[in-house]
């Protein structure tokens, strides 16, 4: 009985724990998907913060910075230069070779000004005095092209005025005259081009490498060694004024678009003026849209073109660069500003 019982008792303890199992997963991770859904859902997850930052960028392009770096290099350079030439030159040469400098050099007018009567501003004095869109100018001179300049925001290929004398650049035109006969526009934007670039050479601390003539031979600038003028009038003709159909612009802004191209590169340039243009940013060369708001443009759109990248690159200078290239970006900005296709000279530059 005893044995019966203790079977009995186990039997009746035992069935509960023989009852049917149900199988239970453990919960899954992200780490149990393949990696083409990990993609698929960290992708759909960044989204909303695809252009966020966290932290706030200066408004400056690879394109801008590297022409401001090279503009660095070449104003120390040009800084050691002075330092010797005050040593060793006589006052008048030395003078007339950096008449900025306010320390060595006193301008007659600035001898002579008096508190009743101060003398006109730089700006007041070489501010050129531009025509006002219509006809015909009376210019007798010699122009770019030969021909009369009609002065408007619709002619292409027409002539051009001379180039200006300037005080901060050489009064040299260095240009084969290739391209006058060509595109006027272009070639007096080449005049201003081989006038602030110089020669050729290798500039500590300038990011360009060996540059002919404003070609700087690194890939992140031109990319090109070239040899002569001749041969960078055709590059910059090619590579640049064709390329990105600045040639198609009315004379009244091409020389100056081309310009900016070569300061900042066409990218940026041609997004700037987009936007001064009120257009949306969709292109990266000069289409109908652009040419169509020129053409309608109310306004002196060279100077106030001029206007929009002065405030641009001075507060590139300011922000990053505590105001050292100031003076050069203002300095260039006016030898542009008289140097317009549509702009007359008080003093012209010839050949």
């Amino acid at each position: 009985m005893k044995g019966f019982f203790y079977f009995v008792f186990i039997v009746g303890m035992t069935v509960p724990a023989y009852g049917k199992l149900s199988a239970s997963q453990f919960p899954g991770t992200a780490q149990d998907l393949s990696f083409k859904s990990r993609v698929e859902i960290a992708t759909e997850g960044y989204k909303p913060f695809l252009d966020k930052k966290a932290y706030q960028e200066l408004n400056i392009v690879p394109g801008e910075e590297i022409f401001t770096d090279s503009m660095i290099a070449k104003n120390e350079a040009k800084e050691e230069q002075q330092k010797a030439d005050r040593q060793t030159m006589p006052l008048n040469e030395y003078c007339g070779k950096y008449p900025d400098d306010d320390t060595e050099c006193i301008l007659p007018t600035q001898a002579s000004e008096t508190p009743q009567q101060p003398a006109l501003s730089n700006q007041q004095t070489q501010q050129p005095q531009r025509t006002q869109p219509a006809q015909q100018s009376s210019f007798s001179g010699k122009t770019i092209g030969g021909g009369k300049v009609v002065e408007n925001n619709y002619v292409n290929a027409g002539s051009c005025y001379p180039a200006a004398k300037d005080r901060h650049f050489p009064n040299i035109i260095y240009t084969t005259g290739k391209y006058e006969n060509v595109h006027p526009a272009f070639e007096k934007g080449l005049i201003t081009v081989f006038r602030k670039e110089g020669g050729c050479g290798t500039i500590k601390n300038d990011p360009c490498g060996y540059t002919c003539y404003g070609i700087g031979s690194n890939p992140k600038c031109s990319g090109v060694v070239v040899k002569s003028r001749a041969e960078a009038e055709e590059i910059y003709y090619n590579r640049y004024w064709k390329n990105y159909n600045i040639d198609k612009l009315p004379d009244v802004i091409a020389t100056d678009i081309f310009l900016a191209c070569m300061a900042s590169g066409p990218g940026t340039a041609l997004s700037q003026f987009r936007r001064f243009l009120g257009l949306p940013k969709k292109t990266s060369s000069v289409d109908n849209e652009m040419i169509n708001a020129v053409n309608n443009y109310n306004g002196d759109i060279h100077n106030d073109w001029l206007n929009y990248r002065d405030t641009f690159l001075q507060d590139i200078a300011r922000r990053r660069y505590n105001g050292s290239v100031s003076r050069g970006y203002k300095n260039a900005i006016e030898l542009k500003r008289k140097n317009g296709c549509h702009v007359q000279p008080t003093e012209p530059l010839y050949r």
